[in-house]
């Protein structure tokens, strides 16, 4: 009879062994198959290839053309998507990490946190990683962000005999196609496990788990009919429809993310490759990678969808529902391509005996047509109309098709007729950026999430000290060293809303010239904020060096860092941009010393300028004076060796004496 001991770790074995994991990931694939249908079916769409359906074999097929039939695709989701997708990703990512107390530490741990956050968003190329999630999550309705810890990732010292600090974090985004969560949960970010899901080149799988032998390409397995399908034609990994080439063998892993629950206290982490464990816990080898997170409430995973269900953790997307209106914007100018070709031409009727005459007609204007006598003239046989209805039935298809998606006139760049001003393209603008707006605020709150789990991670893993860029609006760069401790559990990071949502630049620039005509807007700085100028700062540069300059003070004491004024600044411009930036939410995170750097340098600028005043009150005084004491024209001597060069039109006639004539002379500056 076996001991306890020994089957409790036989029942792990079964439990947790590769064949385990590979069932767990057909279950999570039988319950998103629909939502795989979607997305390859809106990616062929989207690429073009539109005359394809589902079959009653669950197969993806093309729709057969019958001979001398034509097939019309006149694609307008491509563009449409393309408009979406840019207004969604159209301004930059930002991070705010608000400090969780007002004390010095913590304030001082929300900055740095700030600067980690915003200097991995620039060197992991996060605008990238938007892109991406943009596009996966309109095509399949769900997308996600995934974290990962690389220990062998090396950054470099800081200073002279200081060790490198190794490890960094990894951030990927996920299509539907690319994980499986566990089935029926409602919320994907608390569920215990999640697997993730690539098909990589045999050799590159090789050579990153160490492998004694070549995997097999095996990016079959384990997948339903329709996504094998699927797979075969869209590609996985590969895209064989954008590249027109055929799919590389590939190879299956499966990596199994655990969190720490009831049945599996430690949680843990499995890759999966054939019907092997080829790296982190493998109850079968007696090897352990528990779960490496300081997180266990919840997946190192960020799920985004484009449209939310209510009662389930998948979403839905628009794309979907505009696929069928595309189908039929495609049939309808496919009839009227084929009635245009084969009965819109005007056919001349002549009579039987006539015929013989045909060959003689010629393109003369006035020509004089013979026709027998008592017969009928020639005529021309009018081509078959189609009704008002058929024509204008793409028409009104593109117009659904626009409502569906959002994307009208405006959002392609054009001025809808009789709206000039800027509040009424602004409305417009509006209207039209609404679908992606809430797009745009799903992606900001997974980026806040990622961002939290980053500092996370980081706070617990770098050891060592690191040095974080940061450079931003044109600023100079500012460098921040650091380490995890340094952080002090400032961790919680949010994308500011207002910052990504998408504006209508037009429109912008349209406001902002109606509150400058109306006397709201005063000067170039305010001009540049409201119109959103893509080059502002380099306009402010050049128009405005002052404020410019003032605005770099400011970035420095955000920084921690003062600034020392200058005896040529504008004292005035640079008072007022500094009051701005004590009212601001950044001047409340300083520390008190911090603060006290700020204010000491506004008291030296109005200290400077009074001084500048007195200087300039009292250069008038003298001025005035030596004004009341100059020597008048009559008083004042002239080499008589000058007066040779006197014009004579002056009227001057060379003085018998030692002094010009009376002559009154301008006062003196």
């Amino acid at each position: 009879m076996a001991e306890p001991k020994d089957e409790t770790l036989r029942m792990l074995k079964e439990a947790y062994g590769a064949q385990f994991i590979v069932d767990r990931y057909q279950d999570g694939l039988t319950a998103i198959h629909n939502r795989l249908q979607d997305f390859w079916l809106n990616h062929s769409f989207v690429l073009g290839h539109q005359w394809i359906d589902v079959y009653e074999d669950s197969q993806v097929r093309e729709v057969p053309m019958e001979p001398g039939r034509e097939q019309i695709t006149v694609n307008r989701l491509w563009p449409a998507a393309r408009i979406i997708v840019a207004k969604a990703t159209q301004r930059e990512l930002t991070f705010e990490v608000p400090p969780t107390s007002s004390d010095d530490g913590s304030v001082r741990g929300a900055r740095i946190a700030e600067s980690v956050l915003r200097s991995t968003w620039r060197d992991h190329r996060w605008e990238e990683l938007r892109e991406k999630l943009v596009w996966t999550t309109l095509k399949g309705g769900t997308g996600a962000l995934c974290i990962d810890w690389d220990s062998d990732a090396t950054t470099p010292s800081v200073g002279p005999g200081t060790e490198s600090s190794r490890g960094d974090t990894v951030e990927q985004a996920l299509s539907i196609t690319e994980f499986v969560v566990e089935p029926g949960v409602r919320d994907a970010e608390t569920a215990r496990w999640w697997i993730k899901v690539q098909s990589l080149p045999p050799e590159t799988v090789r050579s990153a788990y160490g492998l004694a032998e070549t995997p097999k390409a095996d990016v079959h397995m384990g997948t339903s009919a329709l996504h094998r399908k699927l797979v075969s034609t869209a590609g996985l990994g590969t895209d064989t429809a954008a590249s027109g080439g055929t799919n590389p063998d590939l190879t299956l892993v499966l990596t199994y993310y655990e969190r720490p629950n009831a049945m599996c206290p430690k949680g843990r982490i499995s890759v999966v490759v054939g019907d092997e464990i080829v790296h982190g816990d493998n109850p079968e080898a007696g090897e352990e990678m528990p779960w490496p997170f300081p997180f266990k409430d919840r997946l190192n995973l960020v799920i985004v969808r484009e449209t939310i269900q209510e009662h389930e953790w998948l979403g839905q997307t628009v794309l979907s529902q505009a696929r069928g209106v595309q189908a039929a914007y495609n049939a309808a100018w496919t009839s009227i391509i084929e009635h245009m070709r084969t009965v819109s031409n005007a056919r001349l009727a002549v009579p039987q005996s006539a015929m013989d005459l045909i060959d003689e007609f010629t393109d003369l204007p006035g020509e004089i047509v013979p026709f027998p006598d008592g017969g009928s003239p020639p005529f021309y046989l009018s081509p078959a109309q189609l009704p008002a209805w058929h024509i204008d039935l793409p028409i009104n298809l593109a117009n659904e098709m626009d409502d569906l998606l959002g994307v009208h006139d405006i959002s392609r760049g054009s001025s809808p007729a009789n709206i000039e001003s800027g509040f009424g393209l602004s409305i417009l603008a509006e209207q039209d950026s609404t679908p992606v707006g809430r797009l745009s605020k799903e992606i900001g709150a997974a980026f806040s999430k990622l961002g939290t789990l980053v500092l996370q991670v980081m706070e617990k893993s770098v050891k060592g000290k690191r040095t974080s860029m940061v450079s931003e609006n044109g600023q100079p760069p500012m460098s921040t060293d650091w380490n995890g401790k340094d952080l002090l559990n400032q961790t919680y990071a949010r994308v500011p809303l207002e910052s990504i949502v998408p504006r209508n630049r037009a429109a912008q620039l349209q406001l902002a010239k109606d509150l400058q005509a109306g006397g709201l807007i005063t000067n170039l700085d305010e001009f540049i904020a409201v119109a959103d100028l893509a080059d502002g700062t380099q306009i402010l540069e050049k128009v405005s060096p002052d404020t410019a300059r003032a605005r770099r003070e400011n970035h420095a004491f955000r920084a921690g860092r003062g600034a020392f004024p200058a005896d040529f600044d504008n004292h005035e411009l640079h008072i007022r941009e500094h009051n701005v930036f004590r009212k601001s939410q950044a001047y409340e995170m300083l520390t008190d010393e911090e603060r006290e750097v700020v204010d000491l340098h506004i008291d030296a600028h109005v200290t400077m300028a009074a001084e500048e005043q007195g200087q300039i009150q009292a250069a008038s005084a003298i001025g005035g004076s030596a004004l009341a004491s100059a020597p008048t024209a009559q008083e004042i001597p002239v080499p008589d060796d000058m007066m040779a060069f006197a014009p004579p039109d002056m009227g001057i006639q060379p003085p018998s004496g030692d002094t010009i004539p009376d002559i009154p002379l301008p006062p003196l500056v």
